[in-house]
Parts: C-alpha cells; sequence; structure tokens
C-alpha cells in the first residue's frame, strides 16, 4: 500500500487510487467535489468499488451507492437524500418537534412537505412557521411553487435554470412525482464547473475524459485523431501558399504579412468561437443566431479595418523605403484582406459550432482546428490572390 498522504492538492499525480488504503480514499472523498468523486468512483473496476463502499460510512454509503445507479450528469447522479421530510397533515408544533430530533451534524435548509403517498406537495420555508398558529398544518402554509427537478434530468438542464438563483437546494421527485431526495445547489455548480474547464481542451481536440492522472497510451489515442486531422488541414493552409509562390518570390514582402494576416483573422475568430460557445452550454442563444452572425460580422469589419490601417500605414513605410513601385497598391491589398479575413474569421467562428451541433456533434469538440484551417486559407489567399491580380496582372 501507498503510504503518502492522499489529499486534494496531490492525488491528481497518482495514476492509480487502488494502491492507496481504502480509509485515505474516503478522507479524499469528502475534500473534493461530489461530481470528481462519482468520477472517481466510476473509474475503479467493481472489485475495488465494492472495497471502497464496504469501508465507507453507513450514510455515504448509501448515497454513493444510490447515484451510481444513475446515468452520468443527471440530477439523480447529485442527489442526496432528503434530510427533512414532512407529511403534509403535520401541525407546525409537530414539525418543530421532529426537527429538535435531527442530529446537530445533519445539514439541512429546508423541509420536504409530502402526502401519505410520499408525493411531493411542497417546501416548508423554517420563516414562514413564526407567522402561523402553531396548530395551523403544513399543507396550508407551506410553498407549493418550489422549483423542482426530475431525477433523469440533464445536469447542464439545471445548471441554466438555476443561474443566478441563490437557493441551497431542491426537491428531486420522478415522473409520479414522488420525493426522492434534494439536490443541493453547490454540487450541480461543482459539477457544471468541470464541464466548463473541459470545453477549453475540447476546442482543441483534448477529450473530457482526459487528466492528469491519464496514461501517455491513452493520451496518444484520445489526441491523436485530432492531431492528425489537424495535419491534413496545415497541408491544406500550405497548398494555398504553394499556388501562389510564384507571387511570394516577386514579391518577398509579402512573405512578412502572412502570419499578421493569418494571427488576427485567427484571434477574430476564436472570440466568435468563444462567446458562441459560451452562449449555447448556457442555453441562452436560442433563436439569436442570425442577430448574433450580424454582429460578428459588423465586428469582423470594424476590427479588421481598425488593424487593416496599421498594417496598410506598415506596409507603405517599409515598400516606400525598399523603393517598391507598388507602394499604394500593396497599402489597398493588405487593408482589404485584412478587413475581408476578419469578417470570413468572424462569420466562421459563429457558424461553425452551429454548425456542428445541427450535424449532432459536439459543438466544441476540434472547432478551433477547423477554425484556423479556415481563417488561414481565407487570409493568405485572399492577400496573394489579389497581389497576382493587380501587381503581376496575372
Amino acid at each position: 500500500m501507498n503510504t503518502v498522504e492522499l489529499n486534494k492538492e496531490n492525488y491528481h499525480s497518482f495514476k492509480d487510487l487502488t494502491s492507496f488504503q481504502p480509509e485515505q480514499i474516503i478522507k479524499l472523498f469528502l475534500s473534493i467535489p461530489k461530481a470528481k468523486t462519482l468520477l472517481l468512483l466510476r473509474s475503479f473496476e467493481e472489485s475495488f468499488l465494492e472495497v471502497i463502499l464496504n469501508a465507507a460510512p453507513k450514510h455515504l454509503k448509501t448515497q454513493w451507492t444510490s447515484s451510481l445507479q444513475y446515468a452520468k450528469d443527471t440530477v439523480g447522479e447529485l442527489m442526496q437524500p432528503a434530510p427533512l421530510v414532512l407529511n403534509e397533515n403535520n401541525t407546525i408544533a409537530e414539525a418543530i418537534e421532529i426537527v429538535r430530533k435531527i442530529p446537530k451534524q445533519i445539514l439541512f435548509t429546508y423541509g420536504m412537505v409530502v402526502n401519505d403517498s410520499n408525493q411531493l406537495t411542497g417546501v416548508l420555508v423554517f420563516r414562514d412557521i413564526f407567522y402561523h398558529e402553531s396548530d395551523e398544518i403544513l399543507k396550508d402554509i407551506c410553498f407549493k411553487d418550489a422549483l423542482v427537478f426530475k431525477v433523469r434530468e440533464n445536469v447542464l438542464d439545471v445548471f441554466i435554470k438555476i443561474a443566478g438563483k441563490q437557493i441551497p437546494e431542491y426537491p428531486v421527485v420522478n415522473d409520479a412525482n414522488e420525493l426522492l431526495g434534494v439536490l443541493r445547489g453547490s454540487h450541480v455548480a461543482d459539477s457544471h464547473a468541470l464541464e466548463v474547464m473541459a470545453q477549453s481542451g475540447v476546442l482543441v481536440g483534448v477529450s473530457k475524459e482526459e487528466a492528469l492522472d491519464t496514461t501517455w497510451k491513452q493520451c496518444i489515442k484520445l489526441r491523436g485523431p485530432w492531431l492528425l486531422l489537424n495535419l491534413v488541414t496545415a497541408f491544406v493552409a500550405g497548398a494555398v501558399v504553394g499556388i501562389f509562390q510564384d507571387t511570394i518570390d516577386k514579391i518577398v514582402l509579402l512573405a512578412m504579412f502572412l502570419p499578421v494576416l493569418a494571427g488576427q483573422s485567427g484571434n477574430t475568430g476564436a472570440q466568435a468561437l468563444a462567446v458562441l460557445i459560451r452562449e449555447m452550454t448556457l442555453g441562452d442563444l436560442g433563436p439569436r443566431v442570425k442577430n448574433q452572425l450580424i454582429k460578428e460580422s459588423i465586428l469582423g469589419v470594424v476590427h479588421g479595418f481598425m488593424v487593416g490601417c496599421i498594417c496598410a500605414v506598415v506596409m507603405y513605410v517599409i515598400a516606400s523605403s525598399q523603393g517598391n513601385p507598388h507602394v499604394i497598391t500593396l497599402s489597398i491589398i493588405i487593408l482589404f484582406s485584412m478587413t475581408v479575413s476578419c469578417l470570413v474569421s468572424g462569420l466562421m467562428g459563429a457558424i461553425i459550432p452551429v454548425t456542428l451541433k445541427k450535424l449532432g456533434a459536439d459543438p466544441a469538440a476540434g472547432s478551433s482546428i477547423i477554425l484556423t484551417t479556415g481563417t488561414d486559407v481565407v487570409s493568405m489567399g485572399v492577400m496573394l490572390f489579389l497581389a497576382n491580380k493587380f501587381i503581376l496582372g496575372n
């Protein structure tokens, strides 16, 4: 067994947690978000998982076993038993006595009020009991319009619904409205934080399943296909430059501006892509795709023109110092190319994730790779084509 102390700062560095004592692993699980705990539990082989569950305190074993019965990224996975369940026919006085019998270490915010069939009636907000008589029944005073979630509902959908709400816990029910447990808002936030952190990797072809403890062989399998795709697309961009090789040989100054165009247009597209991915993740985009495309078009033209003016001045100064007879033409070509490139790249950054989603693919998956190729082809292709047409006359 491993004798190193296992904690939330160093557990990522260990490829295999099974070398630690079950007690150490359980202690670790109590210090990290529940979403990460469940992710690790699902990664264990069945025999070792049973060892961990048997070593855990009874309430944790019950909670983890229940969570693992539900599909990943569902409410049921993050749900925990309701610490306080009251019958709708209880009086306020009876409810207070029930609360007094609950151990102090058990945390709860609301009382879940149910009928005799365990169907949710409402939620008891404890401040309300001070405004009613002790013999009033809970059915008449509980809050009946509480936000309720179904046990198989997707956690991301829940995150969107509770965003901005300062409610600690929510009742969870099945299709028959029977109370199954409660969902803590902090657990949803932790779970979604993992998803958001994963998005930055997915954009460049890093799988959501990859972590620090993923073996190098698994990393090759996960990253390899995207790197090969990137290689293919890089050859496409290189082919565009190859087509205009004669133009570059005759106007060497253009080579200086190739990375400038590619970099600026790529950044413009990346900004648009980041906004679209974020809005789609939060579910805020909806039918506003058309408005976003118009917005990105305007931003692309404005930013492209601003940066293009600076590049045109730089081109003018350098070309003049070299005595180039096409100073004005080259400056105009740079200005026009930058404006067009930023316009197209902004539109691509908005269109790519939307298109992937319509095709049934993950909108974030490899979007950055596709975007980079597209912006390189457009930016370099436009500039070299214009130079070939208006300076060399081909």
